[in-house]
This record gives structure tokens, C-alpha cells and sequence, in this order.
């Protein structure tokens, strides 16, 4: 092995030769074979021994082999699926008829033969050689060690997932919020680095099918009719999957790209790579499909929420004390407690006037829920910048359709109500995203509040230069129907210059909300660090001791390792 890369494998058949002849054709060069072996249980290319240079990232000198998708090929008597460091001294198996030495020239004296142990068979979950006592204590340090860490055998996944899946499905379970994501990520992990590749596709799609149904199943549930309270109840399932699935879905991504990087040096166009590909990118495609429903769905029933409540910003008088001070009080006493529970007091609303207070509570309640299903801060960006679309749509509309508002002194009320509303959002933190969406809606209200002794003297060209944000059709509809008084026309530096288009709708319409961007980010699940939460570190030494449980029904009861 003279050379930076070489391949073991057999001689090709005539329709094996073709097909690498097919993809030549294509570009699609596939490595050349060094060294034939002849045995029915190889492949034509089997296994890929690289060193040096080939892969300038790992240290002088360091050799490293991988088996072919599908090569059977074991390394010092554990069966290797991935690549792994070959050193001087190991022993090499190919199929069941092929041992090799592996020796470095270079290196002096030749270091002791690895001493090859019993196969270890795939996925079989080791706690090492030694007697039954040392075995013991392994497995009783392993199940309730904190490191992130997963262990089971290729045939216990299903049984695995439907596990973490079941006693993991709401948010109350007791995990923590994001407990499914952890525990399907440590799954899937264990998977990708130590059992058959073939697997790892199909648990990918495996997990993102059951979250789906789980979400169908939650989308029909029957929603009361709007209430704040209730609403946030009902809403939180499906926020808690959201914010599991926008995990798993980074963590995928993550997995797939590894998986590819792993599939470069295959044969071009292998089926059955392909179809891993297949599988998963439909993954994937699953996973988006529930964020996309879970946020559609929350949104749906917050808006609806909001839609009875918007009127009140445009209709009361936040300047009447009338009730006021006793509205407050019972505001106080029913939530006061709630208020140091969620959110502290920067999320308080029972400081807040009844006239927007009821308004405030929907966001509020949308905060709570992203807060506590610790949903991803792109997302959450995303969920109220899709809410105050609608605030500033449906209000913008309904301002529109009431010239009885297009007055001086309702133009103060509405400004005052909107300004309590952008103040409180902007001590939760969510002042810029409400400034950005709710600007027409700002911006027609500051017309309004123009003095009138100053309006009249405006022209047109400097009104629609000062607020451009208005069409030329809507700012003719608010100077045509402005309450000027009685038997008062409108001045003539209102009109329109000729040739002006004015037939365009006045009305925004809700169809141009903003788009749902997918996330594509860095996981924030660290699985490279410890586990911290109590309860997460108690559901995963529980899961640890169901596969224990599992483990010990195969082998003979002399033979079984107890806790």
C-alpha cells in the first residue's frame, strides 16, 4: 500500500464492469480496485484503506480504513461499520474468509499483535471483558452517569422509539421542554456512530412519521371558542411539538450532511445510497411539514383570539376614568399571582388600562407559550411578527372602513391605545419586531393626529411625501372623508395632481403575510455536554434500564449482568 488511497475488493462480474463503464460515461469515476480477493461475501470494492496527505486534517503519518456501504469487515474482532484508525499491530477482517496484519514499515520495532477478541456482533451493547462483578459495576455506571450517551442494539430501535415517544409526548411528561428532541437526538446519535448505516436513515424517517401523526392527532382536537385562558392551554401541545421538531430538524440537517460528507467515496450512484438519500431527505421534507402545521395552527387560533379583541384600540377612550380604578383592581386581584408565576414584572398587563389590557393579554399568553416550550428565537420572531401582520392588517382595514374615526380627537385616543400597547412590547423585548409590522397602521394614525389648523394647510404632494407609506388611493380616501365640520369642503391643496392613480384598494390584504423561513441553525442540544437537569438525567437512566431490561431476555439466565 504505496499509495495515499487503496481499495480492497474482488474481481467485477460483466454487468458489475458495465455499470462502472455507465458512469464513467457520466463523470462519475468510481475508485480503482488495488487488490483482488477472490470469496463470494465480498464486494467489488470492499474496503478503503487512506493515509497522509488523502486527508491533510488528521496528523502525520495516521492510516485510517472504512469498509464499503454493505462490506463486511471487522477491526481487531468488533465489526466496523465506519472509518476508523488503523494502527500497526491490528487485524483486519474481510467477509469471513480474509484476516490481514496490518504493519507499518516505519515504524520499529513492530509493536504487539492486537489480540482479537469474540465478534462483537452489531449494536451489542459491551460493558467491557472481565468477570460478572466487573460487568456489573460498568453497567451500574453507565446507567446513571450523566454523560449524554445512549447505548442499544440495532434491533431494539423501534422498540426504543416508541418508548421515548410514549412517555414523552406532551409537555407535561416531566423531561423538561425539549425532552423529546434530547432523547431522539442521543437515539439517532448512537445510531449514526456505532451500528449498520443502513439504519440511521430509516429511524430519521421513522421519528419524523411518528411526530407527525402525533401533531394530527393534536391539530383535531376541537378548540373552545376565543378565550385567552383556554386558549393558551389548548395551544400549548402544539407549540411544545414546534419547538421539538425545529431541534430535531437542525440536528438532522446535521446528521444528513455527515452522512453525505461519509458517502463520498462510494460508487456514484449506488441504489442504495439513493435511496438512503431518499429516505432521508423525505425526513426532512416530514419535519418541515410539522413545523410549517404547528405554527400554521397557532397562529390560526391566536389571531382568531385577537380579531375580537382589536376593535377596543380603535373604539375606547383611554383618557375616561369612568370604572377605570375598579377594573384595574379586579384585573390585580384575579392575575397578580399569575404575573409573578410567568413572567415577572415587565410582562404585567394589570397595570395596563382596560381599553388595551385584554389586547396585551393574547401577547402576553403568546410570549408565555414560546417561553416555556423554549421554542427557537427565529421562530418566535416569526410567530409575532405573523400576529402583529395581523394587528396592523385588521386594525389598517377597519380604520378605513370607518371615516367616523378620521377625526383629530379619535385620532389621539387610537394613539394613546396604540402607544400603551408598542411600550409594553417593547419591555418584553419585542419592540422592534411590533415597530416594524405595525408601522402603516402607526403611520395613518400620526396623519390623523396632524392638528387640524395644520392639515388644511398641507398639499398633497407634501402629505404623501411625509407619509409614504400610504398610497396615493388611501390617502385620497382619508382627505375625502376627513371630519373637517359641518358644511366644511375639503381645501383644494388637498386635490390630487391630474393623471394621480387613485383606483387601487385601499384595503391591505392578509394574503401578504410574511413567509415561514425554515430553520437551518446550529442545534442547540449539546450532546457533547453532560446532562444537568435533574429530570432529564432520571427519563434518560430510566431509558437506560428499559434497554438493560431488554438486553437481558436474550442471553442465558448464567450468563445476564444485574444491577
Amino acid at each position: 500500500m504505496a499509495g495515499h488511497t487503496h481499495v480492497f475488493g474482488r474481481k467485477p462480474t460483466f454487468r458489475e464492469r458495465e455499470k462502472d463503464r455507465e458512469r464513467e460515461r457520466k463523470g462519475k469515476r468510481p475508485l480503482r480496485v488495488d487488490t483482488f480477493l477472490s470469496s463470494p461475501d465480498l464486494l467489488v470494492r470492499h474496503l478503503l484503506v487512506r493515509r497522509d496527505s488523502a486527508v491533510p486534517e488528521q496528523p502525520h503519518g495516521q492510516a485510517l480504513m472504512r469498509p464499503f456501504r454493505g462490506g463486511a469487515v471487522s477491526h481487531n474482532g468488533v465489526v466496523l461499520y465506519r472509518e476508523a484508525v488503523l494502527k500497526p499491530g491490528d487485524i483486519i477482517g474481510l467477509g469471513g474468509h480474509f484476516l490481514f496484519l496490518y504493519r507499518d514499515p516505519r515504524v520499529t520495532p513492530a509493536p504487539p499483535l492486537a489480540l482479537a477478541l469474540p465478534l462483537q456482533m452489531d449494536g451489542t451493547v459491551s460493558f467491557g471483558p472481565g468477570n460478572m462483578m466487573d460487568r456489573q459495576e460498568a453497567l451500574r455506571k453507565y446507567v446513571g452517569s450523566t454523560e449524554a450517551v445512549l447505548k442499544f442494539q440495532a434491533n431494539h430501535a423501534d422498540i426504543l422509539l416508541q418508548e421515548i415517544i410514549s412517555k414523552n409526548s406532551t409537555p407535561d411528561s416531566g423531561g423538561g421542554p425539549l425532552a423529546p428532541a434530547y432523547l431522539l437526538s442521543l437515539m439517532i446519535d448512537h445510531a449514526s456512530k456505532h451500528l449498520d448505516p443502513a439504519l440511521t436513515p430509516q429511524l430519521l424517517l421513522k421519528t419524523a412519521n411518528q411526530i407527525k401523526a402525533i401533531v394530527s392527532l393534536e391539530s383535531e382536537a376541537d378548540f373552545p371558542p376565543p378565550s385567552v385562558e383556554k386558549l393558551s392551554s389548548d395551544l400549548r401541545s402544539l407549540m411544545f411539538w414546534m419547538a421539538n421538531a425545529t431541534e430535531l430538524l437542525n440536528f438532522f440537517q446535521v446528521k444528513v450532511e455527515a452522512l453525505e460528507k461519509e458517502w463520498e467515496f462510494e460508487a456514484p450512484g449506488d441504489p442504495v445510497l439513493l435511496a438512503d438519500m431518499d429516505t432521508c431527505s423525505d425526513a426532512l421534507a416530514q419535519l418541515d411539514d410539522v413545523i410549517m402545521h404547528t405554527f400554521q395552527q397557532c397562529v390560526y387560533h391566536l389571531t382568531k383570539t385577537l380579531y375580537s379583541l382589536l376593535p377596543t384600540l380603535l373604539d375606547t377612550n383611554p383618557f375616561s376614568s369612568e370604572k377605570k380604578e375598579k377594573d384595574i383592581a379586579g384585573l390585580k386581584d384575579e392575575d397578580s399571582h399569575k404575573v409573578k408565576e410567568e413572567g415577572g414584572e415587565e410582562s404585567d398587563v394589570t397595570n395596563l388600562p382596560p381599553t388595551v389590557a385584554g389586547l396585551v393579554e393574547v401577547y402576553r399568553c403568546s410570549l408565555q407559550l414560546t417561553r416555556e416550550a423554549c421554542l427557537s428565537p427565529p421562530l418566535t420572531s416569526q410567530t409575532f411578527g405573523y400576529l402583529f401582520f395581523f394587528t396592523n392588517t385588521s386594525l389598517l382595514n377597519t380604520l378605513l372602513e370607518r371615516d367616523s374615526l378620521f377625526s383629530w380627537a379619535r385620532a389621539v385616543q387610537i394613539r394613546t391605545n396604540l402607544d400603551l400597547v408598542l411600550d409594553w412590547l417593547q419591555g418584553v423585548g419585542l419592540g422592534d419586531i411590533a415597530s416594524e409590522f405595525l408601522k402603516k397602521l402607526s403611520n395613518t394614525v400620526n396623519f390623523l393626529c396632524i392638528p387640524k389648523t395644520r392639515l388644511i394647510q398641507s398639499s398633497w404632494s407634501s402629505l404623501l411625501e411625509e407619509h409614504s407609506l400610504l398610497s396615493p388611493a388611501q390617502l385620497h380616501h382619508l382627505l375625502t372623508h376627513y371630519k373637517l365640520g359641518p358644511a366644511r369642503a375639503p381645501p383644494s391643496c388637498w386635490a390630487p395632481p391630474p393623471g394621480t392613480e387613485l383606483g387601487g384598494d385601499i384595503f391591505e390584504s392578509f394574503l401578504d403575510h410574511p413567509p415561514l423561513i425554515l430553520p437551518n441553525e446550529t442545534p442547540s442540544l449539546d450532546l457533547t455536554q453532560p446532562i444537568t437537569n435533574p429530570e432529564l438525567l432520571k427519563e434518560v437512566t430510566r431509558l437506560r434500564t428499559f434497554l438493560w431490561g431488554l438486553d437481558q431476555e436474550e442471553p442465558p439466565a448464567n450468563q445476564r449482568t444485574r444491577l
